[in-house]
């Protein structure tokens, strides 16, 4: 009897440590499982991105919006967005472009991969990683890594219809590898910082070449200035060369959207001017002083072809024989637009307007007015959940995505935003 009461209380002994050891087992499993999540934010949409993430469908990309791995990002025409992943991986999206991104791991193991489709993104990776960590960007034809470094990726058609692959590294090294067309890999190359390269479609790769700046486009400058603000260094350009690239860029789109002229025709426009204007003084240098009623005529048929900034001298004066110089165009064009050819009170002086634009049309012309914007912040148990940036004047939009399975946004989304406005959720 003796015997069978202890065989009982060894089989319920070795019961309650095996129901242990699964609840210790559990207990790992789920700590593992929170130390693996990996943070994929949105903090920045100029415009507009679409998120499609399989288990929801299709959502517009939104401030402080966390990503899940899997998802497929799609910024807009005349868009850009940023992300950051973890706290010191960032990724820069420019206009039409599409990619995917994959995060898993932990800080000692994460593996990062940045599936580009179309377009362009800048990488940044302000610290080192851990040994047992990955970050890859791949496209069509090849896959780059790195372990800390500042480097861009634009895939281009080019003019044969094949899509290649540029590579950019601004900061550290990268190393590619093409992908042959029967889907192995070629040797990898290294691009040292001040370096890039172009893998062609069919796998072959172009030699290492400084980086063209003056050959990025506006956004890709910009988003070099703002990490160099922030206290990084690009090698092969200073920030004062950079902010001189913004400025070039910024006029040459000013002019072309004030309609004065097309970029490519300003230097013909400047050179048609200097051709005119030497018959211009023709007709100012003549001696006109015996005869009133001709310099009139000659006066009046000589204004179609005066340059804005000259003044005729009053009739019937004689005038000293000015000296022959090559006259400047005017550095603005749009600043021809009153011309005071003079007014003596005498028969025959005139006074013309040119243009008859007031102040307010050049105004207009030079930088048209942007509407003003107010900042929408969607808060959940007092923390930011999203923002929305709004126009005066217009509504503001419900998340795509709700903090909570119950619960409802505490405000009428057909009020007009006039101010900066907080949203809670109740």
């Amino acid at each position: 009897m003796k015997q069978k009461l202890m065989s009982n209380k060894k089989i319920i002994i070795c019961a309650c440590a095996a129901v242990a050891v699964i609840a210790v087992a559990a207990i790992a499993l789920l700590a593992n499982k929170e130390e693996a999540f990996r943070s994929i934010m949105v903090y920045d949409v100029d415009g507009s991105a679409v998120i499609e993430r399989e288990t929801v469908g299709s959502m517009n990309a939104a401030e402080n919006l966390y990503l899940e791995s899997g998802d497929r990002v799609s910024v807009a025409d005349e868009s850009s967005m940023r992300m950051k992943l973890d706290d010191d991986k960032y990724v820069m999206a420019e206009a039409d472009t599409i990619f995917s991104v994959e995060a898993e791991g932990t800080e000692a193991d994460s593996k990062t991969r940045i599936c580009l489709e179309q377009g362009a993104i800048t990488n940044e990776i302000q610290h080192p990683l851990s040994e047992g960590s990955q970050y890859e960007t791949s496209t069509p034809n090849s896959v780059m890594a790195v372990r800390g470094t500042v480097y861009r990726v634009e895939l281009y058609v080019d003019e044969n219809g094949s899509q290649n692959t540029k590579l950019s590294c601004f900061q550290g090294k990268v190393g590619t590898k093409p992908i042959l067309p029967d889907g192995t890999f070629g040797e990898e190359i290294l691009v040292p910082a001040g370096g890039e390269l172009v893998v062609y479609q069919d796998g072959t790769v172009g030699g290492v070449s400084d980086i063209a700046y003056d050959e990025l486009p506006m956004q890709a400058v910009v988003n070099l200035l703002d990490m160099m603000e922030n206290g990084q260094e690009m090698t092969g350009i200073s920030a004062e060369e950079l902010t001189q690239l913004t400025r070039e860029t910024e006029d040459v789109s000013e002019a072309a959207e004030s309609g004065q002229v097309q970029p490519e025709t300003v230097a013909a426009d400047a050179e048609s001017d200097t051709d005119e204007e030497p018959d211009t003084q023709i007709h100012t240098e003549t001696d006109t002083a015996g005869n009133d009623l001709a310099e009139a005529d000659r006066e009046a048929q000589s204004i179609p072809v005066m340059a804005p900034s000259a003044k005729q001298p009053a009739p019937g004066k004689p005038q000293p024989q000015p000296p022959v110089m090559k006259p400047t165009p005017p550095a603005d064009p749009s600043d021809s637009g009153n011309v005071d050819q003079g007014s003596t009170g005498e028969e025959g002086s005139q006074d013309v307007n040119v243009g008859d634009d007031s102040d307010e049309d050049k105004k207009d012309k030079h930088k048209p007015s942007k509407p003003k914007t107010y900042t929408v912040t969607f808060q959940y148990q007092g923390e930011v959940f999203a923002t929305q940036t709004v126009k005066r004047g217009e509504t503001a939009a419900a998340p795509v995505l709700v903090p909570a399975p119950s619960g409802a946004w505490d405000f009428d989304f057909g009020t007009k935003i006039d101010a900066n406005t907080t949203i809670v959720w109740k």
